[in-house]
This record gives structure tokens, sequence and C-alpha cells, in this order.
């Protein structure tokens, strides 16, 4: 897209509304979404655009617009989908220490499973190379993709210290530290071609190692024995 805004946002030119009262449609809502996932991880931002977007999804600009008001606000969604379905394994609250063993690990193999994909190695690539053509793209991706991911694992931690299942920590830095570990080093790796993919048996240990010592970094203090029992 041409002319950015002082902010590095791109401009949409007077988009067209849609009706007042008129329903969306959810079937060309789903294309448009589905269309623009498929643009975003196609590795080319030469072809991120409405326009390319619309062609993809067979339907016109207007319609883009009316579900939509500029780029940023349509890939920010594809994001934000992208994320939920990563995240879905920490939706409720485990009410055990076992449960939140298992939520941990089970989204670290959701998690994972798509940062060794080829899906995101091609994106990676792409903004290393041509993130300067769209200079919003780098910031929204940071910012509702790993910041947004490390805060909802933060808010799993704390709710356990509060419940009990964790003493209290730095929850925030916990859940960074738990995905480093995951990743490892095997994400550069991976971009440059230097290893090839982990196997899941080996993402699977890796993902319950990080897990394991993350609980055991930060588990509740053992009850001190009394002074009569300390007698004996």
């Amino acid at each position: 897209m041409s002319n950015p805004n002082p902010n590095g946002m791109p401009a949409a030119s007077d988009p067209p509304r849609r009706a007042r009262g008129r329903p969306p449609d959810e079937t060309k809502h789903a294309a448009i979404l589905a269309a623009a996932r498929t643009l975003f991880f196609s590795g080319g931002l030469q072809s991120l655009s409405i326009e390319a977007v619309a062609r993809a999804a067979h339907v016109s600009k207007v319609t883009v617009y009316a579900h939509f008001t500029d780029l940023p606000g349509l890939i920010r969604k594809v994001i934000l989908a992208q994320r939920t379905d990563m995240t879905a394994a920490l939706e409720g609250l485990p009410k055990t220490r076992g449960g939140l063993r298992q939520a941990l690990i089970e989204f670290g193999l959701c998690l994972m499973d798509f940062l060794t994909g080829d899906e995101f190695l091609t994106l990676q690539r792409m903004l290393a190379t041509q993130a300067g053509q769209q200079p919003w793209l780098g910031p929204l991706i940071y910012r509702e993709g790993a910041e947004a991911t490390r805060a909802k694992l933060a808010r799993l931690l704390e709710a356990s210290v509060e419940r009990g299942d964790l003493r209290p920590h730095d929850s925030l830095q916990a859940a960074e530290q738990l995905l480093g570990m995951w990743q490892g080093i095997q994400t550069t790796g991976l971009l440059i071609g230097g290893c090839p993919p982990p196997t899941p048996e080996v993402l699977r240990r890796r993902i319950e190692c990080g897990v394991d010592l993350i609980l055991s970094a930060h588990a509740p203090a053992a009850p001190a024995e009394d002074s009569a029992s300390r007698d004996l």
C-alpha cells in the first residue's frame, strides 16, 4: 500500500460503509479472513493488499471494506484468530496442579507445532527481508502475537498463584522463560535451514521439561514441620 500516515499505518481511501441495520454476511466474512490468511502466510508483501484479498475471496473491494476498515485491521483479525487457536488450551482455570501442568503442555504442543511449521517460517523469512515495505506490520505481529501470548500465559500463572498452586513470582518473566525454553535455538536453525524440523517426540520432551522446570521453580514451599515432630 502507498502513502502511509505519519504513524506508519496505511491510510484507507474513503472505504465504503455498510448500510445501517444490514447484518454482515458471515459467509463472505469467513471467506475474506481465509483469503487474507493465505496471502499473509504466503511470504510476499507485494501481494498483501485489500485488492488481492478481494480477488482471492471472490468479493469486491467494497465488500472487504464493509467488513474491515483497512488492511491493518484485517491482518490483526488474522493474527487474533491464529492466537486464539493456539491458546485454546489455556482457556478455563485448571482446578488442580496437575491440571495446570497438562494445560501448559497442551498449549506448548499447539504453539510449537505452529512455530516449527512452514507457514510461520515463511512469514518470518518474509518479515526479515520485506518488513520495510509495510512498517506497520512487524509491530502489529509482535504486539498481537508474541506479547499477547506471553501476557495470556502470565495470567494463567498468576491465577495459579492466587489458587495456591504456585508461590508468588514474576509471572511475566516466568512466561517468557517458558516460551524461551520451548523454542531454544531451533527457531534460528529452522529459519536458516541449519537443522531439520524436530520430531513430535523431541518437541514433547522439550515442552514437558520446560513446564516441569517452571512449576518446580515456583512450587509452594513445603509446610514446616511442627516443633514436636522435629524433636522426635
